[in-house]
Order: C-alpha cells, then sequence, then structure tokens
C-alpha cells in the first residue's frame, strides 16, 4: 500500500486571517486518484460568500478537473474546468488562454490547493522548482495562469513567491502537504493527524 493510501482519508479546518471566514476540507483516494472537496464561508468585503470546491487528481497529483458553485453576495457563481488528453485546459465549454500544458490548478478563495502542487512537487529539502497553476482570480472571477515558487526548506516549511503579486512568505504544513499556516490569509485549527478509521 503507497503512504498516501495509508495516510489518506484527512480533513482540516481552517480560519481566515485577513477576513471573517472558515473553510472545511477533505483529502481523499477517489477511483485511481485523489480528491479535493470541502466548503469556504468567508467575508469578500462586505459582502457573505459561500463555495463548495471539488478538485479530481491523477496518480501523480496532477489535476483532472475541478467544480466550484456557489454565490458572493446575491451573485451566483458556478465554474466547471476540465484538462484534456492533450493538456488544453477550458471552462465552461471555453478554452483556458495561456493554460495549456498546465498541471495544477488553484483555487485563489481556499489553501486547499497548494497541496496537490506539493504533492506533485515531491520537493527534497533544499530544492526548488517553478511551476505554473491555472488559478482562480477571486477579483474577476476568471481561470488564468498564475506563476508560483515553491523551496522547501525543512520537512514541513516551503518558501512560497507568487512573483506577479510580489508575494512571498513560508507555508507550514503537515506531514503530508497540507497547510497549517498561510502567512496573513489563513490557518489551522483543527488536529493536523485527524483522519477518518
Amino acid at each position: 500500500m503507497s503512504t498516501d493510501q495509508t495516510q489518506l482519508p484527512r480533513k482540516v479546518l481552517w480560519r481566515r486571517i485577513d477576513a471573517e471566514g472558515m473553510d472545511a476540507c477533505t483529502y481523499a483516494l477517489s477511483g485511481d486518484g485523489y480528491r479535493i472537496s470541502g466548503t469556504a464561508l468567508y467575508l469578500e468585503g462586505d459582502e457573505p460568500a459561500k463555495f463548495e470546491y471539488r478538485v479530481s487528481c491523477n496518480p501523480d497529483w496532477s489535476t483532472r478537473s475541478a467544480r466550484v458553485s456557489g454565490w458572493v453576495g446575491g451573485t451566483e457563481r458556478d465554474f466547471r474546468l476540465s484538462r484534456n488528453p492533450a493538456g488544453t485546459w477550458s471552462s465552461d465549454c471555453s478554452d483556458v488562454e495561456g493554460a495549456s500544458g498546465l498541471l495544477d490548478v488553484d483555487l485563489g478563495f481556499t489553501p486547499a490547493t497548494n497541496t496537490n502542487a506539493i504533492r506533485r512537487l515531491g520537493l527534497a529539502v533544499g530544492e526548488e522548482a517553478e511551476t505554473t497553476a491555472v488559478w482562480l482570480d477571486t477579483q474577476d472571477w476568471r481561470f488564468k495562469p498564475l506563476r508560483q515558487v515553491y523551496r522547501r526548506l525543512s520537512r514541513t516549511e516551503f518558501a512560497y513567491r507568487s512573483p506577479s503579486h510580489d508575494y512571498a512568505a513560508t507555508l507550514v504544513t503537515d506531514d503530508f502537504g497540507i497547510v497549517r499556516h498561510y502567512p496573513q490569509l489563513w490557518t489551522a485549527v483543527s488536529d493536523p493527524d485527524a483522519r477518518s478509521c
């Protein structure tokens, strides 16, 4: 049995730091791959927001598809994102510009999707990798490419950079790669080792 199989499912509850909000997420086996699913509740400015998300990953943790549905204030949102065998990404029947060949999805309203990139990259301590994710930008609710750099500092610490946002921080994870602390944005409030039998 693989290490992933013996460590899943795993559940985590995050509290948002920069605004009122919570996010409950599960990482689980699904067919020959993995599923990340959860619900985020938070304030977007003065408006309440609620989003349910589901990300389907391949055995190497590259992303196959994602679904996001919910609302911000009085505006309903519903997105379906998928990658075809040629590596082209489409959202609701339209190709995502500049995303062909990308392997990760990053949903901008949750820390859940840093884990799939961390697991896929499999960095040793001291190693660094640049990758580009298909990112859901919550400013305009569009999918777009986002450059990201991960450098593994220790067993549970990753120096993370988003050059286009001039953002850099050290992400603290559990042993599996699930974010425990995302500076300025999220912190976990549940037991990192809590999982179903």
